[in-house]
Protein backbone atom coordinates (compact mmCIF):
# COMPACT_ATOMS: atom_id res chain seq x y z
CA UNK A 1 0.00 0.00 0.00
CA UNK A 2 2.95 2.63 1.08
CA UNK A 3 3.97 2.38 -2.54
CA UNK A 4 0.60 3.40 -3.66
CA UNK A 5 0.30 6.24 -1.64
CA UNK A 6 4.16 7.17 -2.92
CA UNK A 7 3.12 7.04 -6.31
CA UNK A 8 -0.07 8.96 -5.88
CA UNK A 9 2.38 11.59 -4.10
CA UNK A 10 4.52 11.76 -6.97
CA UNK A 11 1.50 12.21 -9.34
CA UNK A 12 0.38 15.13 -7.38
CA UNK A 13 3.95 17.04 -7.47
CA UNK A 14 4.40 16.44 -11.34
CA UNK A 15 0.49 17.39 -12.34
CA UNK A 16 0.36 20.25 -10.27
CA UNK A 17 3.72 21.75 -11.19
CA UNK A 18 2.19 21.31 -14.75
CA UNK A 19 -1.24 22.65 -14.03
CA UNK A 20 -0.02 25.33 -11.79
CA UNK A 21 -2.35 24.62 -9.35
CA UNK A 22 -4.17 22.11 -6.58
CA UNK A 23 -7.69 21.58 -4.73
CA UNK A 24 -8.45 21.21 -1.98
CA UNK A 25 -11.82 20.68 -0.21
CA UNK A 26 -13.34 24.69 1.56
CA UNK A 27 -16.21 25.41 3.62
CA UNK A 28 -16.66 28.98 4.60
CA UNK A 29 -17.69 28.08 8.47
CA UNK A 30 -15.01 24.90 8.81
CA UNK A 31 -12.05 26.22 6.59
CA UNK A 32 -10.26 23.25 4.48
CA UNK A 33 -10.53 19.84 4.81
CA UNK A 34 -8.57 17.89 7.05
CA UNK A 35 -7.47 15.77 9.20
CA UNK A 36 -5.75 13.99 12.50
CA UNK A 37 -2.45 11.97 11.28
CA UNK A 38 -2.66 8.40 11.36
CA UNK A 39 1.60 8.25 11.11
CA UNK A 40 2.99 11.11 12.76
CA UNK A 41 2.24 11.99 16.55
CA UNK A 42 4.38 15.38 15.77
CA UNK A 43 1.42 16.57 13.34
CA UNK A 44 -1.22 19.31 14.82
CA UNK A 45 -2.96 17.92 11.78
CA UNK A 46 -2.86 16.69 8.27
CA UNK A 47 -4.46 18.75 5.71
CA UNK A 48 -5.71 17.54 2.49
CA UNK A 49 -4.68 18.41 -1.01
CA UNK A 50 -5.34 16.78 -4.33
CA UNK A 51 -4.15 17.37 -8.13
CA UNK A 52 -7.24 16.86 -9.98
CA UNK A 53 -10.84 18.38 -8.93
CA UNK A 54 -12.31 15.00 -9.39
CA UNK A 55 -9.73 13.48 -6.78
CA UNK A 56 -11.26 15.52 -4.10
CA UNK A 57 -14.73 15.32 -5.30
CA UNK A 58 -14.92 11.42 -4.40
CA UNK A 59 -14.32 12.75 -0.56
CA UNK A 60 -17.56 14.92 -0.50
CA UNK A 61 -19.25 13.22 1.51
CA UNK A 62 -20.68 12.36 5.53
CA UNK A 63 -18.04 14.94 7.28
CA UNK A 64 -17.18 17.24 4.16
CA UNK A 65 -20.61 17.06 1.78
CA UNK A 66 -20.90 20.81 1.85
CA UNK A 67 -17.59 21.02 1.26
CA UNK A 68 -16.97 22.84 -2.10
CA UNK A 69 -13.81 21.80 -4.51
CA UNK A 70 -11.62 25.02 -4.40
CA UNK A 71 -8.57 25.29 -7.01
CA UNK A 72 -5.14 26.81 -5.05
CA UNK A 73 -2.58 28.29 -7.46
CA UNK A 74 0.77 26.70 -6.99
CA UNK A 75 2.65 29.99 -6.98
CA UNK A 76 0.40 31.03 -3.73
CA UNK A 77 0.47 27.33 -2.14
CA UNK A 78 4.28 27.93 -2.10
CA UNK A 79 4.41 31.38 -1.13
CA UNK A 80 1.63 31.55 1.70
CA UNK A 81 0.36 28.34 2.37
CA UNK A 82 3.59 26.03 3.11
CA UNK A 83 5.45 28.30 5.46
CA UNK A 84 2.87 28.52 7.65
CA UNK A 85 1.72 24.78 7.78
CA UNK A 86 5.43 24.21 8.60
CA UNK A 87 5.47 26.42 11.51
CA UNK A 88 2.10 25.25 12.57
CA UNK A 89 3.32 21.49 12.54
CA UNK A 90 0.44 20.56 9.91
CA UNK A 91 1.13 17.96 7.08
CA UNK A 92 0.24 18.00 3.66
CA UNK A 93 -1.98 14.88 2.94
CA UNK A 94 -1.77 14.69 -1.10
CA UNK A 95 -4.00 12.71 -3.44
CA UNK A 96 -5.59 10.96 -0.65
CA UNK A 97 -7.81 8.14 -1.44
CA UNK A 98 -11.85 8.24 -0.33
CA UNK A 99 -10.82 6.21 2.65
CA UNK A 100 -8.47 8.51 3.58
CA UNK A 101 -4.90 6.84 3.63
CA UNK A 102 -2.19 8.32 2.00
CA UNK A 103 1.31 10.40 2.31
CA UNK A 104 1.42 12.53 5.35
CA UNK A 105 4.32 14.87 4.02
CA UNK A 106 5.74 17.82 6.50
CA UNK A 107 5.20 21.10 4.97
CA UNK A 108 9.28 21.87 3.76
CA UNK A 109 9.75 18.40 2.31
CA UNK A 110 6.65 19.07 0.09
CA UNK A 111 7.52 22.57 -0.88
CA UNK A 112 11.08 21.29 -1.75
CA UNK A 113 10.08 18.88 -4.17
CA UNK A 114 7.82 20.98 -5.78
CA UNK A 115 10.20 23.85 -6.32
CA UNK A 116 12.70 20.89 -7.80
CA UNK A 117 9.95 19.66 -10.24
CA UNK A 118 9.34 22.90 -11.36
CA UNK A 119 12.76 24.00 -11.70
CA UNK A 120 13.09 21.13 -14.10
CA UNK A 121 10.49 21.04 -16.39
CA UNK A 122 11.72 25.31 -16.95
CA UNK A 123 15.02 23.39 -18.03
CA UNK A 124 12.95 20.90 -20.23
CA UNK A 125 11.23 24.01 -21.50
CA UNK A 126 14.34 26.30 -22.26
CA UNK A 127 15.76 23.32 -24.30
Amino acid sequence: MKEQYLKNAEMFVDQVTKQDELFGLFDENEGWANCHAHDNKDAAAVYLFWSEPALAKKLQNEEWADYKVEAISLSVFLESWLDGMQKEQVFAGVNWDENLYGLEIEAMVLKNSLIEKDLELSKQDSE
